[in-house]
């Protein structure tokens, strides 16, 4: 799940939040693990800021952490809420990018948005307007 509001713990690193999921699941190859994170930083254009806590992010690289974190397990369903309000348009690409290659991996993806640039990633849109189904 990726929060408009990032829901980082701000005591821990960029690579410390992407791993949190870790702590739950306690995964029997957590070198498999870390490398992931680490592809993770490296595709969203992260690494310079790896070691970096959430205050000393801007939103955008926030939001990108959040992402990262969502995907480090290799969900079956992500469901992101805003992904891209908070980044600007490359960024924005990047990430959008990245859930589309979570979706050719066969993982599904239902996000929530009022970034029209979503629209065009996506195979499925269903509108609404005040609380109506429009399209």
């Amino acid at each position: 799940m990726v929060f408009q509001e990032f829901h980082l713990v701000p005591y821990l690193s960029v690579l410390e939040n992407i791993l949190t999921p870790a702590l739950v699941t306690r995964p029997q190859d957590e070198k498999a693990l870390v490398d992931r994170a680490h592809g993770l930083i490296e595709e969203f254009g992260l690494n310079e800021r790896k070691h970096h806590r959430p205050a000393a992010l801007s939103t955008g690289e926030r939001q990108r952490t959040a992402l990262a974190r969502a995907l480090v397990h290799r969900p079956r369903l992500l469901l992101a809420d805003e992904p891209t309000g908070n980044l600007d348009r490359e960024n924005a690409g990047r990430v959008l990018g990245c859930m589309a290659s979570f979706v050719e991996e066969g993982g599904a993806v239902l996000l929530v948005t009022h970034d029209d640039r979503c629209t065009s990633f996506s195979r499925t849109t269903v509108a609404m307007d005040a609380g109506r189904l429009i399209r």
